[in-house]
């Protein structure tokens, strides 16, 4: 083409010569922002995946961030401490103490040879003023295995936590108080109960 032509060409076709240049412009623009599509779509999931987890902990804040839930949680919070501290021992209440194993002596028809409290233990670290201890307890029953079945049961599920340390069980045969032939056994228990110095 000489110089004259080009002219003749840009004005007889000029509609066709802008399109032309037009698409050459688009199919150099998206050869170079392919890879900025990827990165886009890849960051605007990641912007949906965070939207819906904040949506998520608006929606969970606007129903457990009111006051009267609050206050209904810490009523159930304050009963559950009364039930546990109503279930405690005090260690100084020796004759309170004792008279939870009078009265399941009685419940079980059973017979008390040896009852004492051995003493307060105190494990990790107990500062403060709600910091509980083992009070420890020796205890010498006679009876049938089934009655001390019983008496050791209610011992575990009474009204007061307990733990038994260690059990002897032996014939009664050789106490000259127990009654001879009748199936009457001993037992030696050493239990701690959690409590209150």
């Amino acid at each position: 083409m000489t110089a004259i032509k080009r002219p003749n060409l840009v004005r007889k076709h000029p509609v066709a010569l802008v399109c032309s240049l037009l698409c050459v412009g688009l199919a150099l623009a998206i050869y170079f922002r392919k890879d900025a599509q990827v990165q886009a779509l890849a960051e605007l999931d990641d912007k949906i995946s965070q939207g819906n987890h904040l949506k998520e902990n608006v929606d969970n804040a606007n129903s457990l961030n009111k006051a009267d839930r609050l206050d209904e949680q810490y009523a159930v919070l304050t009963q559950v401490i009364q039930s546990i501290e109503a279930r405690l021992v005090h260690a100084d209440q020796l004759a309170i103490n004792l008279q939870y194993f009078y009265k399941l002596e009685s419940e079980t028809q059973t017979k008390l040879t040896n009852l004492s409290q051995t003493g307060v233990v105190v494990s990790g670290k107990n500062t403060g003023k709600t910091s509980y201890v083992r009070v420890g307890y020796a205890i010498g029953v006679q009876g049938t295995y089934p009655q001390l079945l019983d008496f050791v049961r209610r011992v575990e599920n009474g009204d007061h936590f307990s733990r038994v340390v260690g059990m002897v069980l032996s014939s009664a045969g050789d106490d000259e108080s127990a009654p001879k032939n009748t199936g009457t056994i001993s037992l030696n228990l050493n239990l701690e109960l959690l409590g209150l110095p």
